[in-house]
Protein backbone atom coordinates (compact mmCIF):
# COMPACT_ATOMS: atom_id res chain seq x y z
CA UNK A 1 0.00 0.00 0.00
CA UNK A 2 2.76 2.48 0.90
CA UNK A 3 4.52 1.89 -2.45
CA UNK A 4 1.30 2.59 -4.34
CA UNK A 5 0.74 5.79 -2.39
CA UNK A 6 4.32 6.93 -2.96
CA UNK A 7 3.81 6.57 -6.70
CA UNK A 8 0.58 8.57 -6.38
CA UNK A 9 2.59 11.53 -5.12
CA UNK A 10 4.21 11.84 -8.55
CA UNK A 11 1.01 12.70 -10.33
CA UNK A 12 1.22 14.43 -13.70
CA UNK A 13 0.46 18.11 -14.00
CA UNK A 14 -1.19 19.37 -17.14
CA UNK A 15 -4.46 21.26 -17.46
CA UNK A 16 -6.08 19.62 -14.41
CA UNK A 17 -3.36 20.76 -12.01
CA UNK A 18 -4.69 24.33 -11.74
CA UNK A 19 -8.29 23.38 -10.89
CA UNK A 20 -9.77 21.49 -7.93
CA UNK A 21 -9.76 17.74 -8.34
CA UNK A 22 -13.20 16.31 -9.11
CA UNK A 23 -14.94 13.49 -7.28
CA UNK A 24 -14.67 11.36 -10.42
CA UNK A 25 -10.90 11.81 -10.47
CA UNK A 26 -10.65 10.92 -6.78
CA UNK A 27 -12.72 7.77 -7.38
CA UNK A 28 -10.44 6.70 -10.25
CA UNK A 29 -7.35 7.37 -8.13
CA UNK A 30 -8.78 5.39 -5.19
CA UNK A 31 -9.44 2.46 -7.52
CA UNK A 32 -5.79 2.41 -8.59
CA UNK A 33 -4.79 2.32 -4.90
CA UNK A 34 -7.38 -0.40 -4.16
CA UNK A 35 -8.99 1.81 -1.52
CA UNK A 36 -12.68 1.92 -0.66
CA UNK A 37 -14.33 5.26 -1.40
CA UNK A 38 -17.81 6.71 -1.12
CA UNK A 39 -18.18 9.99 -3.04
CA UNK A 40 -20.75 12.43 -1.65
CA UNK A 41 -23.24 14.51 -3.59
CA UNK A 42 -21.26 17.72 -3.06
CA UNK A 43 -18.23 18.05 -5.31
CA UNK A 44 -15.01 17.54 -3.35
CA UNK A 45 -16.69 15.64 -0.52
CA UNK A 46 -15.88 11.94 -0.07
CA UNK A 47 -15.14 9.17 2.44
CA UNK A 48 -12.02 7.11 1.83
CA UNK A 49 -10.99 4.12 3.91
CA UNK A 50 -9.17 0.88 4.31
CA UNK A 51 -7.58 -1.56 6.70
CA UNK A 52 -4.10 -1.51 8.24
CA UNK A 53 -3.02 -4.78 9.87
CA UNK A 54 -6.61 -5.48 10.87
CA UNK A 55 -7.33 -1.96 12.09
CA UNK A 56 -9.77 0.28 10.20
CA UNK A 57 -8.81 3.74 9.03
CA UNK A 58 -10.76 6.49 7.34
CA UNK A 59 -10.01 9.76 5.57
CA UNK A 60 -12.95 12.00 4.78
CA UNK A 61 -13.14 15.32 3.01
CA UNK A 62 -15.92 17.75 3.82
CA UNK A 63 -16.87 20.97 5.51
CA UNK A 64 -14.51 21.93 8.33
CA UNK A 65 -15.35 21.11 11.93
CA UNK A 66 -12.88 23.66 13.32
CA UNK A 67 -13.09 27.41 12.71
CA UNK A 68 -9.36 27.63 11.98
CA UNK A 69 -9.82 25.50 8.85
CA UNK A 70 -11.14 27.25 5.74
CA UNK A 71 -12.65 25.69 2.66
CA UNK A 72 -12.59 21.90 2.77
CA UNK A 73 -11.02 19.76 5.49
CA UNK A 74 -9.31 16.39 5.24
CA UNK A 75 -10.04 14.47 8.46
CA UNK A 76 -8.37 11.15 9.16
CA UNK A 77 -8.82 8.56 11.90
CA UNK A 78 -7.27 5.17 12.55
CA UNK A 79 -8.65 2.95 15.34
CA UNK A 80 -5.58 1.11 16.61
CA UNK A 81 -6.27 -0.14 20.13
CA UNK A 82 -2.90 1.06 21.43
CA UNK A 83 -2.25 2.43 24.92
CA UNK A 84 -5.18 4.80 25.60
CA UNK A 85 -3.04 6.88 27.96
CA UNK A 86 -0.62 7.86 25.18
CA UNK A 87 -1.18 11.55 24.40
CA UNK A 88 0.88 13.30 21.71
CA UNK A 89 0.05 16.12 19.32
CA UNK A 90 2.00 17.44 16.33
CA UNK A 91 0.97 20.71 14.70
CA UNK A 92 2.60 23.14 12.33
CA UNK A 93 3.95 26.40 13.72
CA UNK A 94 1.38 28.79 12.20
CA UNK A 95 -1.46 26.71 13.69
CA UNK A 96 0.32 26.54 17.04
CA UNK A 97 0.62 30.33 17.17
CA UNK A 98 -3.01 30.80 16.16
CA UNK A 99 -4.37 28.30 18.70
CA UNK A 100 -2.24 29.67 21.53
CA UNK A 101 -3.52 33.17 20.81
CA UNK A 102 -7.13 31.97 20.66
CA UNK A 103 -6.78 30.00 23.89
CA UNK A 104 -5.29 32.98 25.69
CA UNK A 105 -8.09 35.25 24.47
CA UNK A 106 -10.77 32.73 25.47
CA UNK A 107 -9.38 32.37 28.97
CA UNK A 108 -8.73 36.05 29.62
CA UNK A 109 -12.03 37.22 28.10
CA UNK A 110 -13.93 35.16 30.67
CA UNK A 111 -11.48 35.91 33.51
CA UNK A 112 -10.80 32.20 33.92
CA UNK A 113 -7.69 30.79 35.56
CA UNK A 114 -8.25 27.22 34.34
CA UNK A 115 -8.60 25.72 30.89
CA UNK A 116 -12.17 25.97 29.64
CA UNK A 117 -13.55 22.50 28.92
CA UNK A 118 -15.56 23.92 26.01
CA UNK A 119 -12.36 24.77 24.09
CA UNK A 120 -11.32 22.34 21.33
CA UNK A 121 -9.11 19.56 22.62
CA UNK A 122 -6.05 20.78 20.73
CA UNK A 123 -6.31 24.21 22.40
CA UNK A 124 -6.58 22.65 25.85
CA UNK A 125 -3.52 20.49 25.17
CA UNK A 126 -1.42 23.55 24.41
CA UNK A 127 -2.29 24.88 27.85
CA UNK A 128 -1.91 21.55 29.66
CA UNK A 129 1.20 20.00 28.09
CA UNK A 130 4.70 21.19 27.29
CA UNK A 131 6.31 21.26 23.88
CA UNK A 132 8.96 18.55 23.70
CA UNK A 133 11.99 17.95 21.49
CA UNK A 134 14.91 15.55 21.41
CA UNK A 135 18.27 15.40 19.59
CA UNK A 136 17.06 12.99 16.90
CA UNK A 137 14.55 15.47 15.47
CA UNK A 138 15.89 17.28 12.38
CA UNK A 139 16.26 21.04 12.68
CA UNK A 140 13.93 21.49 9.70
CA UNK A 141 11.25 19.50 11.52
CA UNK A 142 11.51 21.69 14.63
CA UNK A 143 11.33 24.74 12.40
CA UNK A 144 8.02 23.66 10.87
CA UNK A 145 6.36 21.67 13.67
CA UNK A 146 5.77 21.59 17.41
CA UNK A 147 5.36 18.34 19.34
CA UNK A 148 3.24 18.57 22.49
CA UNK A 149 3.03 15.54 24.76
CA UNK A 150 2.21 14.37 28.25
CA UNK A 151 5.37 12.22 28.23
CA UNK A 152 8.35 12.81 25.98
CA UNK A 153 9.11 9.06 25.90
CA UNK A 154 5.78 8.40 24.16
CA UNK A 155 6.43 11.14 21.63
CA UNK A 156 9.89 9.75 20.85
CA UNK A 157 8.48 6.29 20.22
CA UNK A 158 5.62 7.46 18.02
CA UNK A 159 7.24 10.29 16.03
CA UNK A 160 9.71 7.97 14.34
CA UNK A 161 11.56 8.49 11.05
CA UNK A 162 8.71 7.65 8.61
CA UNK A 163 6.33 10.08 10.36
CA UNK A 164 8.98 12.82 10.37
CA UNK A 165 9.63 12.17 6.68
CA UNK A 166 5.95 12.34 5.75
CA UNK A 167 5.38 15.53 7.72
CA UNK A 168 8.38 17.23 6.11
CA UNK A 169 7.21 16.09 2.70
CA UNK A 170 3.92 17.87 3.33
CA UNK A 171 5.62 21.23 3.93
CA UNK A 172 8.83 20.98 1.89
CA UNK A 173 7.69 19.03 -1.16
CA UNK A 174 5.86 20.37 -4.20
CA UNK A 175 3.42 23.06 -3.08
CA UNK A 176 4.93 22.95 0.40
CA UNK A 177 5.26 26.72 0.82
CA UNK A 178 1.47 27.13 0.75
CA UNK A 179 0.95 23.91 2.68
CA UNK A 180 3.29 25.06 5.49
CA UNK A 181 1.07 28.06 6.22
CA UNK A 182 -2.26 26.22 6.37
CA UNK A 183 -3.47 24.14 9.34
CA UNK A 184 -2.04 20.65 9.87
CA UNK A 185 -2.69 18.66 13.05
CA UNK A 186 -1.79 15.07 13.98
CA UNK A 187 -2.89 13.57 17.30
CA UNK A 188 -2.45 10.31 19.17
CA UNK A 189 -5.11 9.99 21.87
CA UNK A 190 -7.47 7.36 23.32
CA UNK A 191 -5.69 4.62 21.36
CA UNK A 192 -6.41 6.30 18.01
CA UNK A 193 -4.57 8.48 15.52
CA UNK A 194 -6.32 11.58 14.21
CA UNK A 195 -5.34 13.83 11.31
CA UNK A 196 -6.77 17.22 10.42
CA UNK A 197 -5.52 19.07 7.33
CA UNK A 198 -6.88 22.05 5.44
CA UNK A 199 -7.45 20.85 1.86
CA UNK A 200 -5.73 23.96 0.57
CA UNK A 201 -4.62 22.84 -2.88
CA UNK A 202 -7.60 20.59 -3.71
CA UNK A 203 -5.29 18.20 -5.56
CA UNK A 204 -4.86 14.44 -5.77
CA UNK A 205 -1.30 14.85 -4.55
CA UNK A 206 -2.54 16.50 -1.37
CA UNK A 207 -5.05 13.69 -0.78
CA UNK A 208 -2.32 11.10 -1.35
CA UNK A 209 0.02 12.91 1.05
CA UNK A 210 -2.63 13.07 3.76
CA UNK A 211 -3.42 9.38 3.30
CA UNK A 212 0.23 8.38 3.48
CA UNK A 213 0.81 10.55 6.58
CA UNK A 214 -2.18 9.00 8.36
CA UNK A 215 -0.99 5.48 7.54
CA UNK A 216 2.62 6.19 8.55
CA UNK A 217 1.44 7.60 11.88
CA UNK A 218 -0.87 4.64 12.43
CA UNK A 219 1.86 2.15 11.55
CA UNK A 220 4.26 3.88 13.93
CA UNK A 221 1.78 3.63 16.77
CA UNK A 222 1.13 -0.06 16.11
CA UNK A 223 4.83 -0.89 15.93
CA UNK A 224 6.19 1.23 18.75
CA UNK A 225 3.48 1.60 21.39
CA UNK A 226 2.03 -1.06 23.70
CA UNK A 227 -1.49 -2.27 23.05
CA UNK A 228 -4.32 -1.35 25.38
CA UNK A 229 -4.59 -3.59 28.41
CA UNK A 230 -7.32 -6.20 28.00
CA UNK A 231 -10.52 -5.43 29.84
CA UNK A 232 -11.17 -7.45 32.97
CA UNK A 233 -13.99 -10.02 32.71
CA UNK A 234 -17.36 -8.71 33.82
CA UNK A 235 -17.56 -11.16 36.75
CA UNK A 236 -14.10 -10.09 37.99
CA UNK A 237 -15.14 -6.45 37.79
CA UNK A 238 -18.28 -7.17 39.77
CA UNK A 239 -16.31 -9.08 42.40
CA UNK A 240 -13.79 -6.24 42.68
CA UNK A 241 -16.56 -3.70 43.05
CA UNK A 242 -18.14 -5.74 45.84
CA UNK A 243 -14.88 -5.74 47.82
CA UNK A 244 -13.59 -8.42 50.16
CA UNK A 245 -16.18 -10.57 51.90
Amino acid sequence: MFDRLRKALHLPGGPTAARPVSNQEVVRWAATQRLAIVPQAAEGHFDLGGDLSGHPWRLECGNPTRDYVHGLELRGRADLGVDPDAAVMVLNRPLQESLEGNAYDAITDTLQTTVNASLPEEMRWLAMYEEVAWPGLPASFRQHFAVVAERIETAQRWIHAPVVSQLLNMVEGEGGTERAQSPLLLMLVRGKVYLRVEHTQRSLAEIAQATQLLLAAAQGALQNLPPAAPAAPADAQAQGAAGPQ
